[in-house]
C-alpha cells in the first residue's frame, strides 16, 4: 500500500510540476511574442488558461491529501471527547458524499466537452475538465480511506493552525 501511495504522488508531482514549467514557459513567450518581437502569438493565452487549470485542481487534490485546507474548528473543539469524535466522523462523511456528487457532476461535465474543441488549439474541452474529474475523485478516495482507517489523518502543525 505503501508503494502504490508514492507512485501516486509522484505521478501528482510530475504533473503539477509539468503543467507549471509549461505555463510558465507559455507566458514568457506570449510576453515576448508581445512585447519583443510585437508579433503576439495567441495559442499562448489558452494554453496557459488549460495549464493553470490542471495545476490549481492537482495542487488542491494535494493540499487535501495533506491537510492544508482550511478548517475552523472552534466549535468541534469545546466539545467533549465522544461527541467531538462522533462530529468529525459525521463531517468526514458528509465531505465524503459532496466530493462523490462533485465527482459525478465532473464527469458529466468532461463528457459534454468531449464535443466542443477549444478555439485555438482544438483540444477537447474534455481534456481541461479532465482535471476536475481527478481531483474529486482522488479527494474522495483519500476521503474514504481516512473514514476506513486506511490512511491516517495529516498531523497538523499547531504553529500553523494559530491565526
Amino acid at each position: 500500500m505503501h508503494s502504490i501511495g508514492t507512485l501516486v504522488r509522484r505521478m501528482e508531482n510530475l504533473v503539477s510540476f509539468s503543467a507549471l514549467a509549461l505555463l510558465v514557459f507559455s507566458v514568457l513567450w506570449g510576453v515576448s511574442t508581445r512585447y519583443i518581437f510585437e508579433s503576439p502569438a495567441i495559442w499562448t493565452t489558452e494554453l496557459s488558461g488549460i495549464l493553470f487549470t490542471w495545476v490549481v485542481y492537482i495542487g488542491a487534490m494535494t493540499a487535501f491529501r495533506d491537510g492544508k485546507h482550511i478548517r475552523v474548528t472552534l466549535f468541534i473543539d469545546i466539545m467533549p471527547t465522544p461527541v467531538r469524535r462522533a462530529l468529525i466522523k459525521f463531517g468526514d462523511i458528509c465531505v465524503l458524499g459532496f466530493l462523490l456528487y462533485l465527482t459525478y457532476l465532473s464527469v458529466l461535465m468532461m463528457q459534454k466537452g468531449a464535443t466542443r474543441p477549444s478555439p485555438v488549439l482544438d483540444i477537447p474541452f474534455s481534456m481541461v475538465y479532465l482535471a476536475t474529474v481527478i481531483c474529486f475523485a482522488g479527494m474522495s478516495v483519500t476521503s474514504a480511506l481516512r473514514i476506513f482507517g486506511v490512511l491516517s489523518d495529516p498531523q497538523v502543525d499547531p504553529a500553523e493552525d494559530v491565526l
